[in-house]
C-alpha cells in the first residue's frame, strides 16, 4: 500500500525538501502554504515530474481553523487516508527580553504550537480509525536548549517538544507513532541576514557557521515516515557537521 503523507509549510525550505524526498521515494503527497503565489509556482515544477495524480497543494494557513480543516477534508477526499503528518509550518522571532513585540510573539506562538495543534486534532481521528499512523514534528534543538534572544521561539519550541511527548503517550494504544526532529541550524531563508549577522557576531565568527543542507532533515522525515511496524523512532537530533 502507498502511504499518504500530509505535509504544512511544504512549498519552501525543509517542508519543500521533504516533499520532493517523499515524492521520490513513492509516497502520494499532500502540502499545503499560505503563500498562494509559491502554491502555482510549485504545482508548475511537480507537472513536470511527477504523475498528477500522486500529490496536492493546497493553500492554507496554519494558524487558521477553518483552513486547516479545509486542507485535512480534501487530502482525505484525493487520497482516502493520512498516514503520516509532517507538522512542518513555523517562523523565527528573535529579540531581547525587553524589546518583545507581543503581538509577533503571539503569531509565533499561533503558528508554531497551537496552529500544530489544531491539524494533529483533525488528523488524529483519521489515524484512529486506520489504527495506524505516525506524526512527525518539526521542533528544533531550541526545543532542548535556549539561547540569549531566543528564548521566546525556544518557548513555542519547548512546548511542541512537550506536546509531542505526552501525545506519544497517549497515542501509542492506537497503533500512532508520535516522533521529534530537532535540527541546529539549517540553510534555508528561517534567518534574516541581521539574525545570522547577530549570531556570527556574538560567537565570534568571521563567516557563516555550518549549516544543515534542508535535504538532510528531509532524509531524517522519509526514514521515520518509511520505519517498520517493529520500530518506532521518537526523537532526532541532527546537528551540522
Amino acid at each position: 500500500m502507498t502511504k499518504t503523507i500530509l505535509i504544512s509549510g511544504g512549498t519552501s525550505g525543509i517542508g519543500r525538501a521533504s516533499l520532493s524526498q517523499l515524492l521520490k521515494d513513492g509516497f502520494k503527497v499532500a502540502a499545503f502554504s499560505r503563500d498562494q503565489l509559491k502554491v502555482k509556482k510549485l504545482a508548475a515544477e511537480l507537472a513536470k515530474n511527477f504523475p498528477k495524480d500522486q500529490y496536492l497543494l493546497l493553500s492554507g494557513d496554519i494558524a487558521k481553523e477553518q483552513n486547516v480543516k479545509q486542507v485535512v477534508k480534501k487530502t482525505v477526499k484525493a487520497f482516502g487516508r493520512i498516514d503520516v503528518l509532517f507538522n512542518n509550518a513555523g517562523f523565527g522571532y528573535f529579540i531581547p527580553a525587553d524589546k518583545v513585540d507581543i503581538k509577533k510573539f503571539q503569531q509565533m506562538i499561533a503558528t508554531n504550537l497551537i496552529g500544530q495543534t489544531i491539524l494533529t486534532r483533525e488528523v488524529v481521528p483519521i489515524m484512529k480509525k486506520q489504527k495506524s499512523g505516525t506524526i512527525i514534528n518539526l521542533v528544533s534543538i531550541s526545543g532542548k536548549k535556549a539561547y540569549a534572544w531566543g528564548e521566546f521561539y525556544a518557548a513555542t519550541k519547548f512546548g511542541l517538544m512537550g506536546f509531542s511527548e505526552g501525545l506519544r503517550d497517549e497515542l501509542k494504544e492506537f497503533g500512532i507513532k508520535v516522533a521529534t526532529i530537532c535540527p541546529g541550524m539549517v540553510k534555508t531563508n528561517f534567518f534574516t541576514k541581521q539574525e545570522l549577522h547577530r549570531r556570527m557576531k556574538r560567537l565570534g565568527l568571521t563567516k557563516k557557521p555550518a549549516m544543515l543542507e534542508p535535504a538532510d532533515v528531509a532524509r531524517a522525515v522519509s526514514l521515520i515516515a518509511n520505519q517498520s511496524k517493529a520500530s518506532d523512532i521518537q526523537d532526532l537530533t541532527i546537528m551540522p557537521f
